[in-house]
């Protein structure tokens, strides 16, 4: 597989140990692609040593992650594109996906957005959602997709990345968009790791192909008080990952879900005000998103890394 077929995409908040180890791990698989990153905030230094280290085109812009997200795919110059949160760290090479996906054998691969949290967990992250952090089936999310960003381009432009909101659903992201308009997927297996807290294996078949930790900025993301326990277990997690990587403790895993689990209960009882208000808000969110990436593609993605 030609290396320059593929570029890795991350939006970055916050989490540098972190994202150190994915940056790493992207080197020690693929040692000559792109890795593009837009990091929120001011900080230069730690983008400085990302590029010594690794090699890194690194934007330094205080934008949304959408934006990122957004500007980083106008960068990029490769067929294919893997996009990936920081929090995510190979444990194997993409080459076969990459390799599958130019033979048409599917069109993206990624994870289905059905991620059970661990049942320590469950209760202080999602209330109410028969612990479900992420439930919309058939619908694929960012924090670990890989397709043909040049023809799903040509054919949608940026417009193409948003998506709807999906009947039975209790999650939706922005960018669904993508899983609906190329319809074959091809699934990693998401499976719990007790030592690790509120990360996930990403599998392929009996292969661990990456990690992916869940919360790596808590320390921006989960502030209030409310989020206090979804934080102790997100920082634990990630601290006895870094501790062992990479020599990971991957015994006992159990799948993050399986047949016949209980929807969330928004879902299981579509009548209810959270549903309809939730429904609504992600039609809202849609609309919202649609308008800003119209002015969007009009726009220069940026200049060359800070």
């Amino acid at each position: 597989m030609d290396t320059a077929a593929i570029s890795f995409l991350t939006p970055y908040w916050s989490g540098a140990d972190m994202m150190r180890a994915h940056l790493a791990s992207i080197r020690r698989f693929h040692p000559q692609a792109p890795i593009l990153v837009s990091k929120r905030g001011h900080d230069a230094g730690e983008m400085s040593g990302y590029r010594r280290d690794f090699a890194v085109r690194a934007w330094v812009e205080d934008c949304s992650y959408t934006d990122a997200y957004l500007r980083l795919l106008q960068r990029c110059e490769s067929r294919f594109v893997c996009i990936a949160d920081h929090d995510v760290v190979l444990l194997a090479s993409i080459d076969g996906l990459i390799s599958r996906l130019a033979d048409d054998a599917f069109d993206l691969a990624g994870v289905e957005e059905q991620v059970r949290l661990p049942r320590a967990a469950a209760a202080a992250a999602a209330p109410g959602a028969n612990g479900w952090l992420r439930y919309a089936p058939g619908c694929t999310a960012s924090n670990f997709l890989i397709f043909d960003w040049q023809m799903f381009a040509a054919r949608h432009g940026l417009r193409g990345i948003f998506g709807r909101p999906s009947r039975g659903a209790y999650h939706f992201d922005f960018d669904y968009g993508i899983g609906q308009r190329l319809a074959r997927h091809h699934y990693l297996r998401p499976y719990h790791a007790p030592r690790y807290g509120l990360g996930n294996v990403l599998t392929g078949g009996e292969t661990p192909i990456a990690w992916h930790q869940w919360y790596g900025a808590y320390r921006t993301r989960l502030a209030s008080a409310t989020s206090r326990l979804v934080r102790e277990h997100a920082e634990s997690g990630e601290r006895a990952f870094l501790a062992d990587y990479p020599n990971l403790d991957l015994s006992r895993l159990t799948p993050a879900w399986g047949p016949g689990e209980a929807a969330p209960a928004s879902v299981a009882h579509p009548d209810t005000l959270l549903a309809r208000v939730r429904r609504e808000a992600g039609f809202s969110a849609r609309t919202a998103l649609a308008r800003a990436v119209v002015a969007l593609e009009r726009l220069s993605p940026g200049g060359d890394p800070a």
